[in-house]
């Protein structure tokens, strides 16, 4: 198995004494709760004019710190490089990526597995002559092609969010397309050479007020299902992948077919019971469902304590105090409906606790949409960036470093070979201390967020772990023993391939190929026999 480890600086206060899991799981936490993040924006140079509304985490240039695109309406998109002391540098000029196409979505994706992040953005709106759709190349030297006309993905169709996953097991990330009033496109991924629309082949038409969506394995099947959200009263959707390149909308059956007006959806294994749940934010109370593992999932949104009542559009699951239980991070559209952002502390069993009141970095009174995660400053813990407009009365762009998260941690980006490089659609599952914790990779959550692809778990005063389970796309497992914690592992899919045939940095099933080209009864070159 190819591991690599990359250590981080680790906060712990030697204090503290461990409580046990059983006391996490009941709700007791092992240190302070109360989130300290710092709106650093400003500094980072984050500066950018415009009405920012989508954000995209990815490390496009390969340099192992994560950078940030940012789509905005009627300014030029941004490109900000990260240059690993938490300043970052807007190249999107010169990559070729300044877009001004009212840009609503953008999502980072290497869809020809040639190991750098492809983009895709989604726009649409503002004005008679929507602009199209982008699809841009990355070139591995800091630039980009646009290609989406070649590739059949300029549609104007008024795109609201972006989403990626592997859902035919071909190897390949796909690309959908939520679309307003318009069918939403399913692009099947042919090879990194291009896509087809298969919308209806699928299974999964629809023209409705589509709004956000989200891939994750709802019924612990190994293949990527499909939650679709939608605005002005409709009904939201669950595709189920019937494992056949088809959907099937369960959601009636499922208890998850809500009417409202949703924005964003995000899930995570919220009780630690190795099923993931769900949350959608709405106009109206936004709501939280258990997956009770049948395939079938529960309301909880009163007793969870997290039924909102805002403009609620960004969501974002993550640990922020390394407590080892998910908490979650929400953003409003303040001017339209004055409800502040929301921290909830999530206690492991299902329930959270409001805990940003008063914090004026973290209620953020603005005009917010897009809201993803990631370890910007390579610290450890995980940071937030919020897509805030920037005028004489607003911001701009909130960069929250994360200071609050003492104890330890662990990262883990894991790296397709014989399935998609970014391992889209992988289960990772790290035990210790007699428990499990299990997350997903996938690409595109919340509404208009695109977050880090590196899985992550707080660890409190655990110092060591058992394993790490990972189930990759394909359905293959691999345990790892003996992971540091306080570090970043990169783990790539295991192969029964010796050696790089065709020098590709990879050992896949294409170097199999090559080398077994070089036998035969003809005298040519790279003959081996």
């Amino acid at each position: 198995m190819q591991l690599r480890t990359m250590r981080r600086k680790a906060h712990f206060p030697v204090h503290l004494m461990w409580l046990g899991f059983a006391g996490m799981a009941a709700g007791s936490t092992w240190g302070q709760t109360s989130p300290t993040f710092v709106d650093v924006g400003a500094a980072a140079g984050l500066d950018a004019e415009g009405q920012h509304h989508c954000v995209a985490v990815g490390d496009y240039d390969g340099d192992g710190d994560e950078d940030i695109y940012v789509g905005t309406k009627f300014q030029p998109n941004s490109l900000y490089r990260n240059n690993g002391d938490m300043t970052f540098t807007n190249v999107a000029e010169e990559a070729g990526v300044a877009d001004e196409g009212f840009t609503n979505a953008a999502i980072w994706f290497d869809f020809d597995n040639d190991g750098d992040l492809d983009l895709a953005t989604g726009n649409g709106f503002g004005g008679s002559d929507p602009a199209p759709n982008r699809f841009y190349v990355n070139q591995g030297d800091g630039t980009f092609i646009d290609v989406a006309e070649a590739y059949g993905l300029n549609s104007a169709l008024m795109c609201r969010s972006l989403h990626a996953a592997d859902y035919n097991h071909d190897g390949f990330t796909d690309l959908y397309v939520v679309n307003i009033n318009a069918v939403n496109h399913f692009y099947r991924n042919e090879g990194g050479t291009g896509f087809t629309n298969v919308y209806g082949a699928t299974g999964t038409f629809d023209t409705g007020v589509g709004m956000g969506s989200i891939f994750f394995d709802y019924d612990n099947d190994g293949d990527q299902d499909l939650y679709l959200t939608h605005d002005a009263n409709q009904t939201n959707k669950l595709y189920r992948n019937q494992g056949n390149g088809t959907f099937l909308n369960l959601a009636f059956m499922a208890g998850l077919n809500y009417q409202g007006n949703c924005m964003g959806v995000d899930v995570a294994d919220i009780n630690h019971d190795g099923h993931l749940d769900l949350y959608i934010t709405d106009l109206y109370p936004s709501a939280m469902f258990m997956n009770n593992g049948d395939g079938t999932f529960d309301d909880i949104s009163v007793s969870s304590g997290t039924n909102d009542s805002g403009m609620t559009w960004g969501c974002v699951f993550f640990d922020y105090d390394h407590d080892g239980h998910w908490d979650l991070y929400i953003v409003n559209d303040y001017l339209f409906a004055p409800l502040s952002n929301i921290m909830y502390h999530g206690n492991g069993d299902g329930t959270f606790t409001p805990v940003s009141e008063g914090d004026p970095t973290l209620e953020h009174p603005y005009s917010d949409y897009g809201l993803a995660m990631a370890d910007f400053d390579q610290d450890g813990d995980l940071d937030l960036i919020v897509a805030t407009t920037k005028s004489s009365t607003q911001p701009g762009l909130a960069l929250l470093r994360n200071d609050a998260s003492d104890g330890h941690w662990m990262q883990v980006k894991l790296v397709g070979t014989l399935d998609n490089r970014d391992a889209v659609g992988a289960r990772a599952t790290l035990h210790h201390s007699g428990s499990a914790h299990m997350d997903e990779v996938n690409i595109g959550q919340g509404y208009s967020g695109a977050s880090t692809l590196n899985l992550h778990w707080g660890l409190g005063v655990v110092t060591s772990v058992d394993s790490l389970v990972v189930r990759w796309p394909n359905g293959d497992m691999d345990t790892y023993h003996d992971l540091d914690v306080d570090a970043v592992h990169e783990l790539w899919q295991p192969t029964n391939c010796l050696a790089d045939f065709n020098y590709d940095a990879a050992r896949t099933s294409a170097d199999l190929l090559e080398m077994l080209s070089g036998y035969g009864d003809e005298g040519v070159v790279g003959d081996l026999d």
